[in-house]
């Protein structure tokens, strides 16, 4: 059996966290950070996902350390559901195919507020028959108790594993404060509420019951769309009772109210059934509406508070019998056959002349687990506590056990000498250092890297190359070696390091070298084409839309999921959504010094629904922000961050300001329920009052909403500014009336174009837009300039763009990073030809990868190899030297509709 821990992330813009795949054959575990951008580097790598059984978080529970675990959660259910679905409808299919790995359900290990952290997203996430399970590690209350803990059994046992978790305490651990005090109305800047005891008064038990029920009903319920209730929001009535845990959330009129007031929220708009008989939702009978999941009828949680324990882990495997000795037993008298067998089970048996004989009398000694200690110190304050652990006193035993040590430190903690005199001292172990100022901020998307250094060809300022760097800031010690993925360390059958399956740095030089020369011919005609196309005079030539993610659904290896940043000279940048992983594509944009500015200068926030492609990264963005403009030496006291999105965002951020301090004190929110036209003027609309101040911080004229056609509690949107530019943003939606009307005359209409025209009917039925429909919509609407995004991760291409007119609207289609200055908009068209050569190119390297059977990270470089091989004849076959431009587009039919 051969066992092994692979190094997936280390800290990079891409993968804020350090993530390690533990691989048995049976099963698979996941060791360290899930951070945003985790699921997106599974992909990049082709590392499965299906045989997953256990997750162990280590650090403390923070969104540097959890921001992509939901993600993952949700991607390996929806895994789980599409195999599922694919033996129902071909049962006899299924059986000649291999039979998938059957899921027993995923077990997700870690510390304080894991379960707080999960029932927060309970208004946007749900999962039917997920057969998740939540493990927060006991709390030890004293030192004895810990190092009683220490020599009891392990935290966590099953076939392969013996895990210990370490609680390791911060040196500066004290009475924790919070920022969660309410700023949606005007607010004291330096306001913060000292918990009282009575807010924890209530048992850890009845705490943890709460929120266990919350997450399994969002995660193995039995609900169904089909459930029915009496007409009504269900919403409308009580919810259920969290007893004296629960605190409701204020109402948003009362400026002197924060978290800790006791008011109900008024009561939720009915929602309305929408009436475009193409979709595809049935309509609830009369009198009768669609009953909510269970799990988003919890109106607040029990209260929480940041934690500063950091969990580590020892993980090995268990102790293996020693060999039997048959010379040793028969010279004792033992008689081959059954008392062999008796003996090598454990048991004594007497031999014919009377002699008792034991096991340990012919048998090897028994060989004890081995395998890897993960230490997560996030600062210097944990060094102190660390080396007090009673795990570490036993050195002898640590030099049989432990091979590796996986360090996951914060930045400066690995230059500590009491660190490195510990490392010293465990010089029989290999010391993996994966840290922010140990590790360069490499490429870690190599298929993203490699689209933007093609597209940069084109025009470096649309297309700018991401930004990295291949040194680390910090240098190691000899003994320590910097933390790469691909590093192997192998527990089993013997210790050995790795660093076959490490892939080279990215390098621009030799992605160029592959690129096609039809592309490159086409694109130095767009360069020099460029010089005819002058820029536009008006007023906001100098407006910048960047477009850092432009996929749907879930980060791939092209594109990133939905985020757009609006630079507008003079009045401050607006982000206008932000998916999972929106801060690291900031990251790769802008080097250091760029970074501070652009947050420095980002005054607002919009959401346009509650679909983790959307939102899931707006708590890394917040905290960036707070921690860059509140800074102790950029400290700007009256600097809000303006959110517009829907109501239940607010929720999710009130609760999950519990957890962490990102800035929740400092955000100045306004509901999208609120700038419907229709309840604008109402009496009993509570942000009405804000948003002179907010539209005044923004130096803006209006902002707008109007109802999606796409999920409850979904909307687009329209904001001027005072110098006339005009961005309208559809969100997900279908076609409406409602955003024409919001968005006439629109400067920039910002579109998804989710799907193909011949996909019409999908886009139907999930309640999208087609690239067709998006054009039309601008051009109703009378938009000066069309931006298309959001596509289809199935696979890439470049969209059809039929609908566009020569004399119509620009029409301008979005990439990842992408940079587009208003003034330059005209030079867009002339990179169509070369952009459909170069996507006709890509998609036919899909083509040929998904015909490559998919690798995983443990294969030995000899089949790594073979498999290049197979890959680079088959392209050769396949592709060859691409030709001019196509002009139909780069449609390729065959197998279209499979992907899709």
């Amino acid at each position: 059996m051969k066992v092994q821990c692979t190094v997936v992330t280390t800290p990079t813009s891409d993968t804020p966290g350090t993530c390690i795949l533990l691989h048995f054959d049976s099963k698979r575990y996941l060791l360290g950070h899930i951070g945003e951008g985790a699921q997106r580097a599974f992909v990049e790598r082709t590392i499965r996902l299906t045989k997953i059984s256990d997750i162990f978080l280590s650090g403390r529970t923070e969104w540097r350390t959890v921001g992509g675990l939901v993600g993952l959660i949700l991607t390996m259910a929806d895994q789980d559901a599409a195999k599922l679905s694919d033996s129902l409808d071909n049962p006899h299919g299924a059986t000649r195919k291999k039979k998938p790995t059957k899921r027993k359900g995923i077990t997700v290990h870690g510390g304080e507020n894991l379960l707080h952290v999960l029932a927060t997203t309970r208004p946007f996430v749900f999962r039917r028959a997920m057969n998740l399970r939540l493990s927060e590690v006991p709390v030890a209350k004293s030192d004895e108790g810990r190092e009683a803990r220490a020599s009891r059994a392990p935290y966590f046992r099953d076939e392969n594993l013996i895990v210990h978790a370490m609680q390791i305490r911060s040196d500066s651990m004290g009475e924790i404060e919070t920022g969660s005090s309410s700023v949606v109305e005007k607010v004291d800047a330096g306001a913060t509420r000292k918990r009282s005891f009575d807010d924890f008064t209530n048992t850890k038990e009845q705490r943890d019951t709460i929120l266990r029920s919350v997450v399994e009903n969002m995660f193995c319920s039995d609900w169904s769309m089909d459930t029915m209730i009496e007409d009504g929001d269900p919403l409308d009535a009580p919810g259920p009772s969290t007893d004296t845990l629960a605190e409701p959330l204020p109402p948003l009129s009362n400026p002197d109210i924060g978290r800790s007031g006791s008011t109900s929220p008024p009561k939720r708009p009915k929602p309305v059934p929408e009436r475009d008989p193409n979709l595809s939702t049935t309509f609830p009978p009369l009198g009768k509406t669609r009953a909510p999941w269970p799990a988003s009828t919890v109106r607040s949680l029990p209260r929480s508070r940041p934690t500063r324990i950091a969990l580590s882990y020892i993980v090995t495997l268990h102790p293996q019998r020693g060999k039997f000795l048959p010379l040793k037993a028969k010279e004792l008298g033992v008689i081959p056959g059954p008392d062999f067998s008796l003996l090598t089970e454990g048991k004594s048996i007497t031999t014919p002349n009377g002699n008792v004989v034991q096991p340990a009398d012919v048998m090897e000694p028994m060989k004890p687990g081995t395998g890897v200690a993960v230490c997560d110190l996030p600062d210097t304050s944990y060094i102190e506590d660390f080396l007090a652990r009673e795990e570490w006193r036993n050195t002898e035993k640590l030099r049989t056990e432990v091979g590796c040590f996986f360090w996951i430190l914060g930045t400066g903690v690995s230059v500590d000498e009491r660190l490195r005199a510990f490392m010293r001292q465990m010089g029989h172990s290999k010391h993996i250092i994966s840290a922010p100022d140990v590790c360069p901020n490499t490429i870690t998307f190599n298929g993203a890297a490699k689209s933007s250094t093609k597209l940069s060809l084109l025009d470096e300022k649309f297309f700018p190359l991401p930004y990295s760097t291949d040194e680390a800031p910090s240098r190691v010690d000899e003994f320590m070696e910097p933390a790469k993925p691909g590093m192997i360390f192998v527990i089993e059958p013997r210790w050995e390091f790795n660093t076959w399956a490490i892939e080279p740095p990215f390098s621009r030089e030799a992605i160029l070298q592959e690129t096609e020369p039809a592309y490159i011919e086409l694109a130095k005609i767009a360069r020099e084409g460029n010089v005819e196309n002058p820029g536009d005079d008006s007023p906001w030539k100098d407006v910048e839309v960047i477009t850092l993610g432009t996929g749907s659904a879930l980060p791939s290896k092209y594109r990133n999921v939905s985020a757009t940043l609006v630079k507008v000279p003079g009045a401050g940048n607006i982000l206008l959504d932000a998916g999972e992983n929106t801060l690291g594509q900031l990251r790769r944009l802008y080097d250091p010094t760029e970074l501070k500015a652009a947050l420095r200068g980002l005054k607002g926030l919009y959401i346009s629904h509650l679909h983790a492609d959307h939102h899931l990264g707006a708590a890394a963005v917040l905290k960036a922000w707070y921690d860059e403009v509140y800074s102790s030496n950029t400290s700007e006291a009256n600097q809000l961050m303006n959110v517009v999105a829907p109501l239940k965002f607010l929720v999710w951020l009130r609760e999950y300001a519990d957890v962490e301090e990102f800035g929740f004190s400092k955000i100045r929110f306004i509901s999208c329920e609120d700038l419907l036209q229709k309840n604008r003027d109402k009496p009993g609309n509570r942000t009405a009052h804000l948003l002179p101040e907010v539209l005044d911080s923004l130096s803006m004229a209006s902002i707008q909403t109007s109802q999606a056609v796409h999920c409850l509690g979904s909307f687009t949107t329209s904001w001027t500014w005072n110098n006339g530019f005009k961005i309208a943003y559809s969100g997900d939606t279908r076609p409406t009336n409602g955003f024409v009307e919001i968005g006439r005359n629109s400067t920039v209409l910002l579109h998804e174009a989710t799907f193909d025209d011949e996909l019409l009917p999908e886009a139907i039925a999930k309640k999208h837009s087609t690239t067709s429909e998006a054009i039309n919509a601008g051009k109703v609407m009378g938009a000066k300039n069309i931006i298309l995004t959001h596509f289809s991760q199935r696979y890439p291409k470049l969209p059809i763009l039929s609908a566009a007119e020569e004399d119509g609207p620009e029409v301008l289609v979005a990439f990842d990073l992408c940079r587009i200055r208003l003034g330059d908009v005209k030079r867009f068209g002339t990179f169509i030809p070369a952009l459909r050569e170069l996507y006709e190119e890509v998609d036919e390297e899909e083509k040929i990868e998904g015909e490559v059977e998919e690798r995983e990270v443990e294969e030995e470089p000899a089949v790594e190899e073979k498999k290049k091989k197979e890959k680079k004849k088959k392209k050769e076959d396949k592709v060859g030297k691409a030709g001019g431009c196509k002009p139909e587009g780069n449609r390729i039919e065959k197998g279209k509709k499979e992907r899709e």
